[in-house]
């Protein structure tokens, strides 16, 4: 009979977690600004390690100093990694170069982490002739913790290159392609969006009980 009854209330506790959700996270809130939010977190170190580098490299490439392959990695706000891989005899055309990037258990907010993989453009025109940084970014990103999601991005974000490295306030992004979620796709056509910094990437709970 015990035995009975403990197998009931073990049935009672799964159905009840099946029913919360499992434990598996929220999807992604916010709906188009939620989407830009995410992407504008993930976008933050690439910004900060891919400008700073690429400024490095406009140097070597005027004195020709710069050839093979260049391999190197940026911390996150909150932990993890992005790793940048440059070859540099195939970009640095007119100031724009090309990374193929690695996210590793990158957290930004405290509370979520991006994994997978992007390729990344980054126009240094842009910034040095205006201050701000262009990066056109491709790729998928799997996104962990509080929120269990994705952002599937084919689109240019350009903004501030001071903005990279902002922890709390405002900055203002311009969007122009696509970004895609569990909750469908979202279009920017060269639309300006003013992002909160400060503050974890908005969740859904609507599907949690």
């Amino acid at each position: 009979m015990f035995r009975i009854v403990r197998l009931s209330l073990l049935t009672a506790a799964t159905t009840a977690l099946v029913a919360c959700g499992g434990g598996d996270g929220a999807k992604l809130g916010g709906g188009k600004e939620g989407a830009a939010k995410a992407l504008f977190a993930a976008s933050q170190p690439v910004g900060q390690g891919g400008s700073t580098n690429s400024q490095s490299l406009l140097r070597q490439l005027a004195s020709g100093a710069a050839t093979g392959a260049l391999d190197f990695k940026v911390d996150c706000a909150k932990g993890g990694t992005v790793s940048m891989k440059l070859d540099v005899t195939a970009t640095g055309n007119q100031g724009k170069f090309k990374y193929e990037t690695e996210y590793k258990d990158c957290n930004q907010d405290g509370v979520n982490s991006f994994d997978g993989k992007m390729t990344t453009e980054i126009d240094m025109s842009a910034i040095l002739s205006s201050g701000q940084l262009s990066m056109r970014l491709k790729g998928k990103l799997e996104l962990t913790g509080d929120i269990n999601d994705y952002i599937d991005a084919d689109i240019t974000e350009t903004i501030s290159a001071t903005a990279t490295s902002a922890t709390s306030g405002t900055v203002s992004i311009k969007l122009d392609g696509t970004i895609k979620t569990s909750d469908g796709s979202y279009v920017y056509a060269n639309e300006s969006l003013s992002i909160t910094v400060d503050g974890a990437i908005p969740a859904d709970n609507s599907g949690k009980s």
